[in-house]
């Protein structure tokens, strides 16, 4: 499963994390505040993807600009815009530019686990409008 901004949903450790136990959300809060310097807790490590319904999302994701326009206006996503330039949507993809280079200060086991979902997310989305 795709986010609106091309993000793989379906791989962030996040996605469905309630249903992998609280062990899971545990290592995930761990990481993260590792990585990211993210302070959470446990619980609030779950998400059902970008275009759910915001109970069922990661609070951070709530307020995306390009996810609201998305649902506004009935998208899949931003692949099925057909608006190429988009302010919201540079706005969510910038959040992830930076998240390859951290493949150089992680393990490659926890860049898999934890960083791996949210690289080439730009070429992603424009693979999906090229499919569109």
């Amino acid at each position: 499963m795709m986010a609106a901004c091309g993000v793989m949903c379906s791989e962030c450790p996040a996605y469905h994390a309630a249903e992998r136990g609280i062990e899971h959300q545990r290592r995930v809060v761990e990481a993260w505040r590792g990585i990211y310097g993210l302070s959470e807790i446990p619980r609030r490590i779950a998400c059902g993807g970008c275009l759910g319904p915001d109970e069922e999302l990661f609070h951070s994701s709530r307020h995306c600009k390009a996810r609201r326009c998305c649902l506004a206006k009935g998208y899949a996503g931003c692949a099925k815009c057909p608006v190429m330039t988009c302010e919201d949507l540079e706005a969510a993809q910038k959040v992830w530019d930076e998240v390859p280079e951290l493949g150089k200060a992680l393990s490659p086991a926890d860049f898999d686990a934890y960083a791996r979902a949210y690289c080439g997310h730009r070429a992603r989305l424009a693979s999906a409008r090229r499919g569109s």
